[in-house]
């Protein structure tokens, strides 16, 4: 047999090229998936681990209860109670769409389109989302006899802000709302995530890197549908410190009481250590509106309320001080010796400045009076003269040594300066000079100034206490689970420099007010109050603002009150009538005036 060498050489030859063909497109797929692993391990490799893990294991976040919340006698202001929610586990949810449907039908306010964008945008799979809060317990017991059927499904357990008082502390505990971005960055440290409640206002607010706590986590093996099987790991939640605040509730609610429907402002202090008592700014809110997430329309009906309930009025109202700036007016005129005691100036009733006639609010006017008695019966022209005599540069310092202008220091967000007007500030804002009848207004505390009824108690709690501006505050000592104090309040006070004879003058005056001057109806059989009336013009509205600053008792005083009734409806001053109710209320209320003194110092 013959062999033909030359085409076994053909076919092995195009065997070895179809063999290296192969054997290419081998390699080349091995290449390929080489580097698709690579690609897994080196640029994916913990995100993939974690997904391995989490496939049996997840860490739960355990929620911490917010601090507490009391009164100075440890009664309770802001608490917590228990809310369940439903959610889903994004990772383990495979088809969401059958299990919103399914849950709708035990569920019925569940919005499937809103739970299904809430998924998609979840930004841990292993997070539960959130997609019904406030859940009834037979609906909880339900699902949770029925697991099985509800795959993925998680329910809740959150402690939910509780307020037992209402409204009658809204303006000053505040209320709490989802974090925002701002806020997420300086919180994050105390473990605070998107969609976390902060607080928004008030106390909540000021204090809430003590009041937040920490979260705890729960590391657990889940079974196929997602469900907890197994604990392996936890750390426990860290609740929030409780906060002492300085208020009484017993005073804030008589104060309430004696408030009634009207509009305004109460503040009772310790003058000598500048702890309030009492906050009662109206009209107020219910913080409880907030706790659960306040609905579009009780949000709209709130922020559009004529009376602005929102607003603390007691540290961000600002108000011209009427008649009770005089106290300012009479002191820098006895400093400045523009006037002994003993001067005497005449009130015909009204007084002439420039081609002005500036009217005193009693028509047939005062006669010659000194300035004891221009202080007891409010006299306006002798402060007419009296500003005059000054000069509007002294009035505004005088006022700023009182603390006026500026902040008082409360340990509240967002406090109000008020305004002291200057020739330079209304050229500036008014393009005019100022003119003598611009000194003469803001002799009697009215024009341009404006104050906050906390600089004013600020004021009288200088007279009171022996000329010392207090920084006044709202909360006592903070503590936490231990008992151990972290915060405690202290004094801080600085000196107004005015001599003890003009103190003196002064709160000899006020005493004067109430026994036999404009203050007269603060006259009580309990206690003797010492104060100064005050009532504010408003342009555009026949109803004046009025005020009482005032002290008690006040041979030895140691209770300081503002009351400031906006666009009071009653042809009488009713501030002082106000006041003295309730600190008649208080002191009969202790019996031994001596003995509450020291219970509460």
């Amino acid at each position: 047999m013959s062999i033909n060498y030359r085409l076994i050489t053909k076919t092995n030859l195009k065997y070895e090229q179809r063999v290296k063909v192969i054997a290419g497109i081998i390699f080349f797929a091995f290449t390929l998936i080489l580097i698709r692993v690579g690609w897994l391990q080196i640029l994916h490799g913990e995100r993939f681990l974690q997904l391995s893990q989490t496939s049996r294991l997840r860490l739960i976040p355990v929620p911490n209860p917010r601090g507490l919340i009391v009164d100075r006698k440890g009664r309770i202001v802001a608490d917590n109670t228990a809310s369940f929610s439903v959610g889903v586990i994004p990772e383990s949810c495979t088809q969401p769409e059958k299990v919103f449907y399914k849950l709708k039908k035990v569920l019925p306010r569940l919005n499937v389109e809103l739970s299904r964008e809430k998924v998609e945008k979840a930004t841990n799979p292993f997070r539960p989302v959130v997609l019904q809060e406030n859940i009834n317990l037979s609906r909880v017991t339900y699902l949770m006899e029925r697991e099985q059927e509800f795959p993925s499904v998680v329910i809740l357990a959150q402690p939910v802000r509780n307020y037992p008082q209402g409204k009658l502390l809204g303006n000053v505990v505040g209320y709490l709302g989802e974090v925002n971005k701002k806020e997420l960055k300086r919180f994050s440290i105390l473990g605070v995530e998107a969609g976390d409640l902060v607080g928004k206002t008030g106390i909540e607010k000021m204090y809430n890197t003590y009041l937040q706590g920490e979260k705890g986590g729960r590391q657990v093996e889940v079974d196929v549908y997602g469900r907890a099987s197994k604990i392996i790991s936890e750390k426990d939640p860290l609740p929030g410190n409780t906060l002492y605040l300085t208020i009484d509730l017993d005073m804030q609610k008589i104060a309430r009481e004696e408030m009634g429907e009207r509009k305004g402002v109460v503040l009772i202090a310790d003058p000598f250590t500048g702890e309030i008592l009492t906050l009662l700014s109206l009209p107020s809110f219910d913080p409880n509106l907030f706790s659960r997430g306040i609905s579009g329309e009780k949000w709209e009906k709130l922020s559009r309320h004529p009376g602005d309930p929102l607003e603390n009025r007691a540290i961000r109202g600002e108000y011209p001080p009427g008649s009770t700036f005089k106290l300012i007016v009479a002191a820098a005129a006895l400093e400045e010796k523009k006037i002994t005691p003993s001067t005497t100036l005449n009130c015909p009733g009204s007084y002439k400045v420039g081609n002005r006639l500036f009217k005193c609010w009693r028509e047939e006017g005062h006669g010659k009076v000194d300035l004891k008695e221009a202080i007891i019966h409010s006299c306006d022209v002798y402060f007419y003269q009296l500003g005059l005599k000054i000069g509007v540069e002294d009035i505004i310092r005088y006022a700023r040594l009182f603390g006026l202008g500026k902040a008082t220091g409360v340990d509240f967000p967002l406090e109000k300066r008020g305004l002291l007007p200057t020739p330079a500030w209304k050229n500036q804002n008014y393009k005019e000079p100022w003119y003598p009848g611009d000194t003469a207004n803001l002799s009697i505390g009215q024009g341009y100034i404006l104050v906050t009824p906390i600089q004013m108690l600020k004021v009288i709690n200088a007279v009171a206490n022996g000329g010392y501006l207090v920084r006044p505050h709202l909360v006592k000592k903070i503590v936490n689970i231990d008992e151990e104090v972290v915060f405690q309040s202290f004094i801080e006070k600085d000196k107004v420099p005015i001599s003890d004879t003009t103190l003196n003058l002064l709160r000899q005056a006020l005493e004067g007010v109430v026994k036999e001057g404009t203050g007269w109806r603060a006259k009580n059989k309990v206690v003797e109050i010492a104060g100064k009336t005050g009532t504010v013009e408003i342009e555009g509205n026949e109803n004046p603002h009025n005020w009482f600053v005032g002290y008690a008792p006040a041979e030895n005083p140691f209770l300081s009150i503002v009351v400031l009734v906006e666009n009071r409806e009653e042809e009488i001053s009713i501030a002082p009538q106000i006041a003295g109710k309730i600190l008649s209320r208080i002191f009969e209320r202790e019996q031994n005036v001596s003995s509450y003194q020291k219970k509460n110092r």
